[in-house]
């Protein structure tokens, strides 16, 4: 629990903390708030299920590891960015204007995403592949709706990258898309790391909120990837 309420950034040793990544927006807030989808439809249709094919996994990621990593990978590009921020804070203003505009100037300050590039650079992540910040997304979704404010392990992040970037594999229509879909993803799941830390944080200051908190992330997880974190498992071998 305190590695996410202690400590600084570092681009060397062990994962900073996220107390570093967070935003300063109302947590209460936060919790519920389900996010942001982006480009995620050819995600949300199969994302989830193929997940659950270690067969289908590993023969894809094996046959052609660099090829893989390579169609995740993107260059960014400022017009895609700007319009997953805007979606962003659309969507929060809905729920109070006032934070929307919190949320705006943090995303356009360009602090939300080099703070966590730094804390992905921990785990050994590129921010500019959309299965890298998949799995970061999800293995701080994963503590959170399991009741734990800890950073997530290295092994289990490091698994759940390879089963990620695997599962995005065997998505044809995906792997197909342009680098402007795989980038406004990942910048919304570099958005959603972001709050999650800060629900996480959140949680280990207020027991009060561990419920609605661990519901809105979970739901938001399903609504984006079709995957439901209450029903697995984090291991070094990703979700089982």
């Amino acid at each position: 629990m305190t590695r996410f309420l202690i400590g600084t950034l570092a681009m060397v040793a062990p994962p900073a903390a996220a107390q570093d990544v967070v935003m300063a927006l109302d947590p209460t807030l936060l919790t519920g708030w389900s996010g942001v989808a982006g480009a995620g439809e050819y995600a949300k249709r199969d994302f989830g299920t193929r997940l659950h094919r270690p067969s289908a996994r590993g023969s894809a990621l094996a046959a052609t590891p660099q090829r893989v990593t390579a169609s995740l990978t993107f260059r960014p590009d400022p017009a895609v960015r700007n319009q997953v921020y805007n979606r962003a804070v659309a969507e929060w203003s809905k729920r109070d204007r006032a934070e929307g505009a919190k949320l705006r100037q943090l995303l356009q300050s360009g602090k939300v995403m080099r703070d966590m590039n730094g804390y992905m650079a921990g785990y050994g992540l590129n921010p500019n592949n959309v299965g890298d910040t998949t799995a970061m997304y999800l293995a701080l979704a994963w503590n959170v709706v399991h009741g734990s404010s800890d950073d997530p392990g290295r092994a289990q992040v490091q698994g759940l990258r390879r089963q990620t970037a695997a599962t995005f594999a065997t998505l044809p229509d995906f792997m197909r898309a342009g680098p402007a879909t795989r980038q406004e993803l990942s910048d919304a799941n570099v958005i959603q790391s972001a709050f999650v830390a800060n629900i996480a944080n959140a949680m280990a200051k207020d027991g009060s909120l561990a419920g609605r908190a661990r519901n809105s992330v979970a739901q938001g997880v399903k609504s984006i990837y079709g995957l439901d974190l209450r029903t697995v498992k984090l291991t070094s071998a990703g979700f089982q």
